[in-house]
């Protein structure tokens, strides 16, 4: 893939969205590059790998529930994405209902897988819905 389009972009938010909401650490994993770059937020040690990418979204799984999740692409310029992503979820543990509202910039390999991701986010506590 020389170029990221519109409609890849859209396709590969679509089926982050569904392994988010399924908890479903595998369909997130594939959608990355076996060497990909996984960045949650400026702040923490980069992820590298596919396993590394499995084994923080299998986490994820066994610790939230009740997702659900929307996106909006803001741009698409060469092999690059960015797109607004929006998140709610339920703590297990506490039953805390909390909301993500991200910024994901997206880098896609050839085969158009991402290789490199970064986010930056901002959590909300005690929503109602």
């Amino acid at each position: 893939m020389r170029t990221l389009t519109h409609e890849h972009f859209r396709r590969w938010l679509a089926v982050y969205d569904k392994a988010s909401e399924e908890n479903d650490p595998q369909a997130s994993a594939d959608l990355f590059a076996e060497d990909a770059r996984y960045y949650e937020n400026p702040f923490d040690e980069l992820m590298i790998g596919r396993d590394a990418i499995y084994e923080y979204w299998n986490k994820g799984a066994h610790t939230l529930k009740d997702k659900i999740s929307c996106h909006e692409i803001l741009a698409i310029k060469e092999n690059m994405g960015i797109a607004s992503w929006r998140c709610r979820f339920t703590v297990i543990e506490s039953g805390k209902r909390l909301a993500l509202d991200c910024l994901f910039v997206v880098e896609f390999n050839g085969a158009g897988l991402c290789q490199t991701f970064r986010e930056w986010w901002h959590i909300r506590e005690n929503i109602t819905t």
